[in-house]
């Protein structure tokens, strides 16, 4: 018996071999996953866990594929795909599979009178992602609304579920206690909203917020949305103070100031709309985004003496 036939049986979800990558990303770039899984609930995705484990197979979860370059030559194991689950709503908390549309859930929310995530709407992704990454817009973020966060834990000897509190979870901009531990995987989510009778008139806010980012940013073209974090401001940067947006500079304006809009490597390009987008025109390579990447990196660096940090996360590299 095969490996892939060994994983399906162990699993009991159909296992595909060879799964171009490209097609599950927004960059629209990415080479093929050795093998393929899809999942929608957290049962099936503990089994796949686990059989991941047992075979010693490297793996990586795919929510929406928004924030991820995966390499040119793909991913030599398991991708498990990350599918929306049931939505469970009890008075102002919901529970829900990480797998979930981020942007979906909010417009069940809203429409539940439940109030709070308006504000991460129009951002792409899985709830899983924008938890892992504190996603946000706005002054606020994903880590403002948890009340708890279940997570599967592999370790050396086992694997398990962990609960963790909103305090555990240790959300900061743009960052979580997620990203420290790569071998916890979040499974599910349990958000504390507020009610709000108002909040299905927010829809007509979160469609207007919509066409505004169309307006602004370069959404006709792949991408993975902002390619960099913006700044955390300090006294340190105070010679950029007029620059001060809600604590941050933006990173799009040193990357602007630095005369990158219209750079472009390969099938790579810095957005002329938004200089902190970097775009694939049609046929760029995983290899250009790097370089470009690490470009605007060095030419921020040297011209500003700030180092940029990138929101992407590589995959396969």
């Amino acid at each position: 018996m095969d490996m892939k036939e060994q994983l399906m049986k162990k699993i009991g979800l159909e296992v595909l071999e060879n799964e171009l990558l490209a097609n599950y990303t927004t960059f629209k770039i990415g080479g093929p996953a050795k093998f393929f899984v899809r999942v929608n609930n957290k049962a099936d995705l503990f089994k796949t866990l686990k059989a991941v484990k047992e075979f010693d197979l490297p793996f990586f979860t795919l929510g929406g594929g928004s924030n991820v370059l995966v390499a040119d030559k793909g991913f030599d194991g398991l991708v498990i795909k990350l599918h929306d689950g049931q939505a469970e709503f009890s008075g102002q908390t919901v529970k829900i599979f990480a797998g979930h549309s981020w942007a979906g859930l909010i417009r069940e929310c809203v429409k539940k009178g439940l109030g709070g995530l308006e504000f991460g709407a129009n951002i792409p992704g899985t709830v899983g992602g924008a938890v892992y990454g504190n996603a946000g817009a706005y002054g606020k973020g994903a880590g403002d609304y948890i009340q708890s966060v279940e997570v599967i834990c592999l370790d050396d000897n086992e694997i398990n579920l962990k609960i963790l509190t909103k305090d555990d979870c240790a959300f900061n901009y743009r960052d979580s206690i997620f990203k420290k531990h790569k071998d916890w995987i979040i499974s599910e989510i349990v958000f504390k909203l507020e009610r709000d009778e108002k909040a299905i008139e927010k829809l007509k806010q979160i469609e207007n917020e919509w066409q505004s980012r169309c307006d602004k940013q370069p959404l006709n073209l792949p991408s993975a949305g902002c390619s960099f974090k913006n700044v955390i401001y300090t006294g340190e940067l105070d010679r950029f103070k007029e620059w001060e947006i809600k604590g941050k500079l933006p990173a799009a304006k040193f990357i602007e100031d630095a005369d990158l809009k219209g750079m472009k490597i390969g099938g790579a390009l810095v957005s002329d709309k938004h200089a902190n987008f970097i775009v694939n025109t049609g046929n760029a390579k995983a290899d250009d985004i790097v370089q470009l990447i690490s470009v605007i990196k060095t030419r921020v660096r040297n011209e500003f003496g700030v180092q940029l940090e990138e929101e992407i996360q590589y995959v396969g590299f």
